[in-house]
C-alpha cells in the first residue's frame, strides 16, 4: 500500500480542506500513488491530473469558467461550405498570376475565427500560468521555487502525455514524468505552506479580518 509523504499529505490537505476542492484533491493522490505503483497507464494518468492541477486549479480558486477552442464545431461549419476543387490549386505569395480559385469570403470568414480562436486559447494557457502564480505564490516565496521556464516545460510535457497513443511510452518518458510531477508537487508545496495561501480562500479572508 502507498503511504503519502508527509509533504504529499500536506499537499492532499491544502486541496481538500483549505480549498475545498476535494476532485482536485483526489486527482493529485491518484496521481501519486499511480506514479508510486506504476500501474498500467500511469504516464497517461499523471500527466492529465498535472495538466488539470497546473491549468484549472486557480482559474476555479478565483471563480473562472474554464473556455476551450471548440475545433470540431469549427471545422463542420467549414467542411459545410469548403469545396472539393479548392484543394491543390491554390494561388503561392510568389506566383500571382497562377491559376488559382477565388474562396468566398463567408468561408474566409470561417477561417480567420478558427486562427482567432486557436490564438485566443494560447493566451488562456499563459494566464493560466500566471494566475498560478498569482492566487497561490507571495512575493516571500521567490526563492522557494525553480525557474517559470522550467514550469512551462514541465507543462508542455503533460500536455503532450495527457492521451493514449498507439506506441508505447518510451523509457525516456517514464522518467520524465516523474521529475516533472515532482517540479509540481514542489510548486503545490510551497502554495500549501506559503503565508499568502493559508487565506486562499475569501471565507478564510473574513473570518480573519474578524478575530
Amino acid at each position: 500500500m502507498v503511504v503519502p509523504t508527509e509533504e504529499q499529505q500536506q499537499i492532499y490537505t491544502w486541496l481538500n480542506d483549505k480549498l475545498r476542492l476535494p476532485v482536485y484533491a483526489d486527482a493529485y493522490l491518484g496521481a501519486v500513488h499511480s506514479l508510486k505503483e506504476r500501474s498500467p497507464g500511469y504516464v497517461t494518468f499523471v500527466s492529465h491530473a498535472g495538466r488539470d492541477l497546473m491549468n484549472g486549479l486557480a482559474r476555479t480558486v478565483a471563480g473562472i469558467r474554464s473556455a476551450q477552442v471548440q475545433y470540431r464545431q469549427f471545422v463542420d461549419r467549414l467542411e459545410k461550405k469548403w469545396k472539393d476543387e479548392w484543394r491543390g490549386r491554390g494561388l503561392h505569395d510568389y506566383d500571382l498570376d497562377g491559376d488559382g480559385h477565388r474562396i468566398p469570403f463567408p468561408v474566409c470568414d470561417l477561417i480567420t475565427q478558427l486562427i482567432a480562436e486557436h490564438n485566443e486559447g494560447s493566451r488562456r494557457s499563459e494566464e493560466a500560468d500566471d494566475l498560478f502564480f498569482r492566487t497561490f505564490l507571495g512575493y516571500s516565496d521567490k526563492d522557494r521555487i525553480t525557474s517559470q521556464e522550467k514550469w512551462q516545460d514541465a507543462k508542455d510535457f503533460f500536455m503532450a502525455n495527457t492521451h493514449l497513443r498507439e506506441k508505447a511510452f518510451s523509457r525516456d518518458v517514464d522518467l520524465r514524468v516523474e521529475e516533472n510531477f515532482k517540479l509540481l508537487e514542489d510548486y503545490l508545496f510551497v502554495a500549501a505552506t506559503s503565508e499568502y495561501s493559508r487565506i486562499g480562500t475569501l471565507d478564510a479572508i473574513l473570518e480573519e479580518a474578524n478575530t
